[in-house]
């Protein structure tokens, strides 16, 4: 699965625009987190990976800006395990091991980004 992050402005939020295209492509699409407002509007989608070209043209064809998103990226060189990422982690993908190094499941990541703003070594990254 492939994430995609879609913005959409003032004039496109109270569109139709995600069901047109899961309905135009007939590809099921997760949507991980939406977040609208009446002047704007983001959502973050999950694709099949064999599909995100097709479904990332029918966005752009309704002039929705795509942005194919990044996993969490840890360097682990720079961690210090000082759990500042887990208090705020809103889906709970961060655990601890058995030897106190912090666990990361990228795969249950949303990319809020709330754990790359409290690291305080600056040790992730999406």
């Amino acid at each position: 699965m492939t994430r995609v992050l879609l913005k959409f402005n003032e004039n496109q939020v109270d569109q139709a625009i995600t069901s047109q295209v899961i309905i135009e492509q007939g590809i099921p699409l997760n949507i991980l987190r939406a977040h609208i407002e009446p002047t704007r509007g983001e959502i973050l989608l999950e694709i099949p990976q064999d599909h995100v070209e097709q479904v990332v043209e029918a966005f752009q064809k309704r002039k929705v800006i795509v942005t194919v998103q990044k996993q969490l990226e840890i360097d682990e060189k720079k961690c210090i395990s000082c759990g500042a990422c887990y208090s705020l982690c809103p889906i709970n993908v961060i655990s601890f091991k058995q030897d106190h190094t912090v666990n990361f499941d990228e795969e249950k990541c949303i990319s809020c980004g709330q754990c790359v703003d409290a690291c305080p070594v600056r040790a992730l990254r999406i």
